[in-house]
């Protein structure tokens, strides 16, 4: 039965203007500017964030951003203008020699630079993986002559090694292209005295002549390297310098 489109749309408006007949006329203009005049509910219970609320938390990360950014500067974050003090939290030294706090110390850096390069491998207590890397806790290779220990962080070590009666088969990787000489450094000066170990710092004057030194080495050490060295010898500058007969041997020898 057909039905007038003027009663369609009289019956729509008895219903109320909330209710929506999609039937009241044939006309899609109309029919799209019903649907137009809906408006969404929104999930029930949800209630908007207030004003304040949202104005208190730009604050506060516009805060944090400026205090803990440095400035925002990229250099603010080397590894050589912080290191971490025990008890006092982060000490930070400018790029260009200024210091904030207290200046920190050979083993405190070593300890900041230990933890960012090496203790995937020789862990955080510095004893190691069983059967992969070697411990650095009292290991006879960290105590005694520091020339070893030299040769092993500017060149890397391949091949097996037995430290404290155990044999090692992990890779250690050369650093020299990796970490400065004041970093290297450190990270031995901490080993040493760290981990019940009682052997002396080590100066960045004695990884630069001895990298020097070293220069010839294209390779990594291999243990027969290292055990044709005293376990006495210093690097360059050292306390005990390495009499010419310990000299590690150069490039083309015992691999």
């Amino acid at each position: 039965m057909n039905q007038n489109p003027e009663d369609i749309r009289a019956a729509g408006l008895r219903r109320g203007s909330n209710q929506i007949d999609y039937r009241e006329t044939a006309d899609l203009t109309n029919v799209h500017a019903a649907v137009q005049r809906e408006h969404s509910v929104g999930t029930p219970g949800a209630v908007p964030m207030p004003l304040w609320l949202m104005a208190l938390c730009g604050v506060a990360i516009f805060w944090a951003g400026t205090s803990f950014s440095g400035g925002f500067g990229t250099s603010y974050f080397g590894a050589d203008n912080y290191s971490v003090h025990p008890g006092e939290g982060v000490s930070t030294t400018s790029a260009a020699g200024g210091e904030a706090g207290a200046a920190p110390s050979e083993v405190d850096l070593g300890k900041t630079f230990f933890s960012q390069n090496c203790v995937v491998c020789h862990q955080a207590n510095a004893m190691g993986v069983p059967n992969t890397y070697p411990p650095l806790a009292k290991s006879e290779y960290i105590n005694g002559g520091s020339r070893r220990l030299g040769m092993i962080l500017l060149k890397g070590l391949q091949g097996p090694v037995t430290v404290e009666g155990h044999q090692f088969n992990g890779a250690m990787p050369s650093w020299e292209k990796t970490l400065t000489d004041k970093k290297i450094a450190a990270i031995l000066t901490y080993v040493r005295e760290d981990f019940g170990n009682t052997a002396g710092p080590i100066t960045p004057e004695q990884i630069a002549d001895a990298r020097k030194e070293f220069a010839g080495h294209p390779d990594s050490w291999s243990e027969a390297d290292l055990k044709a060295v005293p376990p006495t010898a210093e690097l360059p500058g050292g306390a005990a310098p390495a009499p010419a007969a310990s000299a590690a041997p150069a490039a083309g020898g015992a691999k």
